[in-house]
């Protein structure tokens, strides 16, 4: 909406306004018009016959009559006369109230407007200034939007850096390894592969998990929701990750209750995975994993409890952001993607449940919980 068509939308408010006004006076001014002649008459015939009741002479009747029409005839220019008079008053107030009224009303919408504008530039940084009624609730939702729009550009170009940080080592690396086999610096053999080999596992693990992430947060992905076994599948990536937790002397635990979720069986494996798999990788060596599965207020409550390096307070609001990293070095170091909370989070909403993560501080473990309702 161009600055012109706002400037037609405040002429038109105030035209209706003003017609709305105009209508009213000429209503009042001919009903008065119409009415006052009569009731004048009436009230004077009421007066003579109370005069004549009172005793009044005979003349004055007859004076009173032959009075009639002069006196209709100044009754007439009188009320003309204030007719006009109250036409003129009524019409100034009219105009002074419509290009008020319509001011604030054509105000916010311009403001909309000029904020619409901003946002489609790119600008989120100028919200609407607040207003009543109607308007309000449109420029309360037009700022959130404003918001979630700021919000998502952020994490694209978020998103868009640290995909290029985490391609640039293992695509470094690989690089290196090629220059120096055809430079004849490395020699072609177990250990050039292995590295190449590893670097480039990581690469297709990276682009496998933002397909997941960007189809998990799409909803393009394709669920099979349905009744599932939650005390099976809790024990099921138990045994997936007994070896991994054997290497570092890790014990892990079940406690659990017989129950079913609605949950897509794959994904809930896929969920299960990334976190018994975070709590081996990063929890201390020699400790304990403690996967448990409880039912609450209609939910099932699947925890996973470990007694890794835990979480600052301000650190569990971010720990399912895209590739953050509450100790990147550690992070690098074990060969995540940096992306498996952020997946875990949205498969596990996109079944209808929620995830959270609860830590009594710095090295004191965390606890991650999946619920999802029960079937």
């Amino acid at each position: 909406m161009n600055r012109r068509e706002l400037g037609r939308l405040r002429w038109r408010l105030l035209a209706a306004n003003l017609a709305v006004a105009a209508a009213g006076v000429a209503a009042a001014a001919a009903g008065v018009w119409l009415a006052a002649p009569g009731a004048f008459s009436d009230a004077m015939g009421r007066a003579g016959m109370m005069g004549a009741g009172s005793g009044g002479m005979m003349g004055g009747q007859g004076a009173t009559g032959m009075m009639d029409p002069l006196l209709q005839s100044a009754f007439g220019d009188a009320v003309g006369a204030a007719i006009w008079l109250g036409l003129g008053a009524a019409a100034i107030v009219a105009v002074a109230a419509s290009v008020l009224l319509s001011t604030r009303l054509s105000r916010p919408i311009d403001e909309l407007a000029a904020a619409s504008r901003r946002v489609a530039a790119g600008d989120y940084s100028h919200p609407v200034p607040p207003a009543d009624g109607e308007l309000g609730e449109l420029a309360a939702s037009f700022n959130a939007m404003a918001a979630g729009l700021a919000a998502e550009e952020r994490r694209r170009r978020d998103l868009i850096g640290d995909v290029a940080h985490e391609l640039r080592t293992p695509i470094a690396s690989v690089r290196g390894y090629v220059e120096g086999l055809e430079a004849g610096v490395f020699e072609p053999g177990p250990d050039a592969w292995r590295v190449l080999g590893a670097e480039t596992a990581r690469l297709e693990r990276l682009v496998d998990d933002l397909a997941t992430l960007w189809r998990a947060e799409s909803s393009a992905l394709q669920l099979a929701v349905g009744p599932v076994d939650a005390a099976a599948a809790v024990a099921d990536a138990r045994a997936r990750h007994l070896a991994a937790a054997a290497a570092r002397s890790i014990t892990i635990t079940i406690d659990t209750v017989p129950g079913q979720v609605l949950a897509d069986p794959m994904r809930l494996a896929q969920v299960l995975d990334n976190l018994v798999g975070n709590a081996i990788r990063y929890g201390r060596a020699g400790g304990a994993v403690t996967l448990a599965l409880r039912p609450e207020r209609g939910a099932g409550v699947i925890s996973v409890r470990d007694d890794g390096p835990g979480l600052e307070p301000g650190e569990a609001a971010h720990v399912f952001d895209r590739f953050y990293r509450a100790d990147p070095s550690r992070s690098r170091a074990a060969g995540g993607s940096g992306l498996g909370l952020a997946i875990t989070k949205s498969l596990v909403e996109a079944m209808g449940g929620a995830v959270a993560v609860a830590s009594p501080g710095r090295g004191l473990g965390a606890t991650f919980s999946v619920r999802l309702p029960l079937a």
